[in-house]
């Protein structure tokens, strides 16, 4: 199997949700008893239906023929898009925490990402960080990740 069909958007999404369920199962499998459970519940058939979906995924870009194998150049652009977008969210909250991050970055993919209006950006940015900040953090007292630059700013 060559590298190359690795990077065809469907089949390296279903690689990565394999890769996210299989660690996570793992990974609990080191906490105690009680602990463990919730994440086994959710981590042992999530590597599962993983497994079963980079399966059919694989097989179907496989049995595609040459000249249909190509992405069109329209579709490169959108898994690139999508990958990036990906990657701001999950390292923005890494570093900024849910609370900071989160909205700044709705409003960022709903304005420039997919070009909506400045409105519905804000409106969107709003909704996240009132969602975020309001229902969970003040409502049912979730107390949610602060970011590691903050933490290492402010500690």
């Amino acid at each position: 199997m060559p590298f190359r069909i690795l990077l065809n958007g469907p089949v390296f999404t279903a690689l990565m949700m394999f890769v996210v369920f299989a660690t996570m199962s793992l990974i609990a499998l080191s906490f105690p008893d009680k602990a463990r459970l919730m994440p086994l519940i959710v981590g042992i058939p999530g590597t599962i239906l993983a497994l079963v979906q980079l399966f059919i995924e694989l097989r179907s870009t496989l049995s595609q023929t040459a000249e249909n194998a190509d992405l069109v150049p329209e579709t490169v652009e959108a898994e690139r898009q999508m990958f990036t977008w990906m990657f701001l969210f999950f390292f923005g909250i890494l570093g900024f925490g849910f609370i900071y991050a989160a909205p700044l970055l709705v409003f960022g993919f709903l304005w420039f990402g997919k070009e909506e209006s400045l409105k519905i950006g804000l409106v969107g940015g709003a909704a996240t960080w009132g969602i975020l900040y309001g229902l969970f953090q003040r409502g049912f007292q979730i107390p949610l990740f602060d970011g590691l630059l903050l933490e290492w700013l402010v500690g």
